[in-house]
């Protein structure tokens, strides 16, 4: 049973990062676009992955704490650090959401998520506007805090040092 959990856990971060890919390529590609409307398409395309998303990594994390559970990880020092790292990446990736691409989907007049809730679509910006808040994110800082992360978790997980 416990290799069919780290099968799953495996499995699951895959699905996870291709459907975490759709995002990523968005914020790089969005960084470059001009036209609002396609804008508009990139970040409704981002979002449509969501659910995909959000439910693998429900899946990887309960798959994780089984594996962990079944083979007694819990006592290592290694798992917590991961745990550690998961939840710091959680949040800041929410942060970074919710402070520079629910301002981009408000400027362009899309609902938009803010840190007390879904809020309602209000009159598209001026272009000035638009490009400012566009301009504003910064995808390579994300993208690259975001694997060095991901990369001192799965070395965490396979060489398991402490």
């Amino acid at each position: 049973m416990y290799q069919w959990l780290v099968f799953l856990h495996v499995l699951s971060a895959f699905a996870f990062f291709m459907a975490h890919g759709v995002s990523a390529f968005m914020a790089f590609r969005l960084k470059r676009e001009t036209n609002p409307d396609r804008m508009k398409g990139i970040l409704d395309f981002s979002s449509v992955a969501l659910p995909v998303m959000y439910s693998s990594l429900m899946v990887l994390v309960l798959a994780g704490i089984g594996a962990g559970i079944m083979g007694n990880w819990f006592r290592m020092g290694w798992i917590w650090a991961a745990i550690g790292l998961l939840v710091v990446l959680w949040i800041g990736m929410w942060f970074y959401a919710a402070r520079f691409y629910a301002p981009v989907r408000k400027v362009l007049g899309m609902p938009y998520r803010a840190y007390r809730g879904d809020e309602k679509p209000v009159a598209q910006a001026s272009a000035n506007e638009i490009v400012a808040a566009v301009q504003a994110t910064n995808p390579a800082l994300l993208g690259g805090v975001s694997f060095a992360l991901i990369a001192m978790i799965l070395w965490l997980m396979m060489f398991k040092p402490f």
